[in-house]
């Protein structure tokens, strides 16, 4: 509107027009009490107040706006400051040093009214620190203090505590099964003495198969020092199921004054716990960049997505990277990201104090120190089938577990449970494969059951090394005979160990080729006629040889 044509309204609208654009900007409580001052104002005198009229103008601020000048003028300003930042500096001549807890606003109030012979606005003084920032030197202490160690990041010795998390990448994501798509993340083993980092691998979740998993690495690949060492995992779910495999470990390993692995899970909601891990976790956000460079050709699309730093949300771009979890394990950037990490010089606060190193040097220095035990692949299988999740089940009493609607059989461990009754049980899901431990909350684990029907497509099982019945079962469907589990179980609890089935199959080959050409049928009943024709023969050998029914063997031990 034409300030001619505004002119020309009744003043009452020209009051509720400039009286909108004052109060516009404010909202709850402040433009009610300004809107009802401004209306008040207006029926007592008939006139518009001067601080709408200048609001048209653009002047906001309420000193302009009234007319009035300021409080503190420009000379008290820089005095005042010049005397906060003199006064908490003993070096300082322009004014006289002011222990810390003499420096108040009052005192400083006092002696610019003294020195300027006039009287100024304590409120406005107050104010006036507030807007430069003044607080720090107010505050400043007398004297350098040293880092109280109790608010400091403390000093470990190397590998007394190794730190365990995950870290969920923001700008990428990766195929994931079918048509799915999902951000990976990575979970690591961290040295807090050296910030070595032991271990590093991509996953899709911190799952137990994927903890225990990696928990199987760090073992295999890491020498360790023979001493107490705790081990601080995160309480995800996955992580507090290590519990288990770090006893079992202990169990077998541990000798007095040696080597102890201690369980030091860090708390709920308590960051600093790993603080140290989290630091290190920026740097892999930052290296997400350099993955989505690497597989540029494989750029499928690009989409916004969001973050949240310090509780607000942010947008960003999202990269979708035509790529699986295996072909990123096998481009070899996060071993590269891990030795550049160790291999470079960092700086750390230790005990309050900045200090700089490269971990793996530290690492090594610290580990020389030390007797070294070492850990092979067979030794740590075992325990990690003691870290996945546990089930409450039932064996039956003919050795049978009914579980997702699929039937297990019992095929190690059968001596342990009853024929006349149930036992209560808990299980480890493995999809082919149950692990079955006692009914206790650290129960030993007792054997091992197989599906009636292997599954179509591979389950994994990667630490999970085969037993006796899945050994014969691969060796007889390599000589092409169509294994039935159940019938292998059985046979194999009467005592048929993978030694006899490989000496049988010798002994009677020449009959079984014969037997097949003979048939002339399609393989599926070729290898089911040839399966019948060796549990013959398996049963014709132990009758020869009998063994009781469910009595213990090597291959039946608890595991």
């Amino acid at each position: 509107m034409k300030d001619k044509d505004f002119e020309r309204l009744p003043m009452d609208e020209r009051f509720l027009i400039l009286l909108h654009k004052k109060i516009m900007d404010k909202t709850g409580s402040a433009k009610r009490r300004a809107k009802k001052y401004y209306m008040d104002q207006y029926r007592k005198t008939g006139v518009i107040p001067k601080p709408l009229l200048l609001a048209s103008q653009g002047i906001m601020e309420g000193r302009k706006c009234s007319g009035r000048r300021r409080v503190l003028t420009e000379k008290i300003q820089k005095r005042f400051i010049e005397m906060v930042k003199a006064s908490s500096d003993p070096l300082d001549d322009r004014f006289v040093f002011i222990t810390r807890h003499g420096r108040t606003i009052k005192n400083y109030h006092a002696w610019l009214e003294q020195e300027f012979n006039r009287k100024i606005s304590l409120g406005a003084l107050r104010r006036f620190a507030r807007q430069a920032h003044l607080k720090v030197y107010l505050e400043k202490p007398d004297f350098e203090e040293e880092a109280d160690p109790g608010v400091c990041f403390q000093d470990e010795p190397v590998f007394d505590l190794i730190q365990m998390d995950g870290c969920k990448f923001r700008y990428l994501k990766i195929r994931w099964g079918k048509g799915a798509w999902a951000k990976p993340q990575v979970i690591e083993f961290f040295d807090t003495g050296s910030r070595f980092m032991l271990v590093l691998e991509a996953y899709f979740s911190e799952s137990s198969l994927n903890a225990v998993d990696l928990f199987e690495k760090f073992l295999v690949s890491t020498p360790f020092p023979a001493k107490k060492i705790r081990l601080r995992p995160d309480n995800a779910k996955g992580f507090v199921n290590l519990k288990r495999p770090i006893n079992e470990l202990n169990i077998k390993f541990s000798l007095p004054g040696g080597f102890y692995l201690q369980p030091d899970f860090s708390r709920i909601h308590a960051p600093k716990d790993k603080a140290h891990l989290e630091s290190s976790h920026r740097s892999i956000h930052h290296f997400e960049m350099r993955i989505i460079k690497h597989f540029e050709d494989r750029i499928a699309k690009t989409e916004p997505g969001y973050i949240y730093r310090n509780g607000k949300k942010e947008k960003i771009t999202v990269t979708y990277l035509d790529i699986d979890l295996e072909t990123l394990r096998q481009s070899d950037l996060l071993e590269s990201y891990r030795r550049q990490h160790n291999e470079q010089k960092h700086y750390y606060s230790v005990n309050g104090k900045t200090s700089a190193w490269v971990p793996k040097e530290k690492f090594d220095a610290g580990l020389a120190q030390c007797e070294r035990l070492t850990f092979g692949a067979d030794d740590v299988r075992h325990f990690a089938k003691y870290g996945y999740d546990k089930i409450k089940a039932t064996v039956g009493a003919k050795g049978i577990i009914t579980f997702n609607n699929q039937t297990y059989h019992v095929a190690v461990g059968a001596q342990h449970f009853s024929r006349h009754k149930s036992t209560k049980v808990y299980i480890s899901d493995l999809g082919d494969k149950l692990f079955i431990f006692e009914h206790k909350e650290n129960g030993i684990l007792l054997g091992e059951a197989l599906r009636r029907e292997p599954y179509e497509k591979p389950v994994n099982q990667a630490v999970a090394e085969p037993n006796a019945v899945e050994l014969i079962s691969a060796y007889l469907q390599e000589k092409k005979m169509a294994v039935d589990r159940p019938r292998l179980i059985d046979i194999h609890l009467r005592g048929l160990t993978l030694d006899a089935a490989k000496a049988i199959y010798r002994q009677n080959r020449k009959r079984y080729i014969a037997y097949a050409i003979k048939l002339r049928q399609p393989d599926a009943i070729t290898g089911k006629a040839l399966f019948n024709a060796f549990i013959l023969d398996c049963e014709r050998q132990l009758s020869n040889n009998p063994l009781v029914e469910y009595a213990p063997c090597s291959e039946n031990k608890v595991l």
